[in-house]
């Protein structure tokens, strides 16, 4: 059985002062941390925490710390604890259902000194496995929060090297069955929104930062393992097919 791990660094130290006590408390548990100066810096020795069991009570102080500070951290928080019992102690977060990356957003936009978090992920395997290595580089700016893994990178490589003036050979190249573009996600939301009752939310309110966060949580999210193993099938069977036809003496 292989293990897998996803060791991750935050750069630059963010400082003490630009976090609510919410941000810092969920930071502080979705990642390690030491102190850095004035300030802390986050990182992962093996991988980041999306499932966080915390005291209700240290939930609530921390929210209640934040004052009135607007925060995608405030607001999901909130919301996991709607469904809290009076008779509970303890609280899970699942932060499967937001992202590190708007956290680090909103504590860039209040920032005096910061412009821009990174965070570099590695991902490793205890076996020699293809799937199981790789990395990803994200930038957050106020403005965005841009990805790319080694496997989108790698892509880039092959799309330049089959259109470009070294293209490769038949039998070598690589064909893009799905891209994700945020124009499409726009139209779509226009759509959903219309066509849905329940969803009062006028469309300008989704921000280009918000569909750049969607777009990043489903590619990270989606394991298309089957879908490529099906169109590999189909493209083989496609493959023998023009063979035939080629070869076979029409009748």
């Amino acid at each position: 059985m292989a293990d897998y791990f996803s060791p991750t660094v935050v750069q630059p130290t963010i400082p003490n002062s630009d976090m609510t006590a919410l941000e810092r408390l969920l930071l502080t548990h979705i990642f390690e941390s030491e102190p850095d100066g004035d300030g802390l810096y986050f990182f992962a020795e093996t991988s980041s925490n999306n499932q966080i069991e915390l005291p209700i009570e240290t939930v609530r102080a921390a929210l209640a710390a934040a004052g009135g500070v607007a925060s995608e951290a405030a607001n999901f928080v909130r919301d996991q604890l709607k469904d809290v019992g009076d008779d509970e102690a303890y609280v899970e977060i699942d932060l499967s259902q937001t992202s590190f990356e708007v956290i680090f957003q909103d504590i860039i936009k209040r920032s005096k000194t910061l412009d821009h978090v990174a965070i570099v992920t590695s991902f490793t395997c205890t076996k020699m496995r293809p799937d199981g290595f790789g990395g990803m580089a994200v930038l957050v700016t106020a403005d965005a929060i841009k990805g790319k893994s080694t496997e989108d990178i790698l892509g880039d490589f092959l799309d330049e090297a089959e259109h470009g003036p070294l293209a490769t050979a038949p039998g070598f190249g690589a064909h893009v069955l799905l891209r994700l573009e945020e124009k499409s996600v726009r139209a779509q939301i226009a759509q959903l929104i219309e066509a849905d009752e329940t969803l009062t939310l006028a469309v300008d309110a989704v921000t280009d930062a918000d569909i750049r966060t969607g777009c990043l949580l489903v590619a990270e999210r989606t394991d298309l393992t089957q879908e490529r193993g099906f169109a590999v099938f189909k493209a083989a069977l496609a493959a023998i097919h023009e063979a035939e036809q080629r070869l076979v003496p029409a009748r």
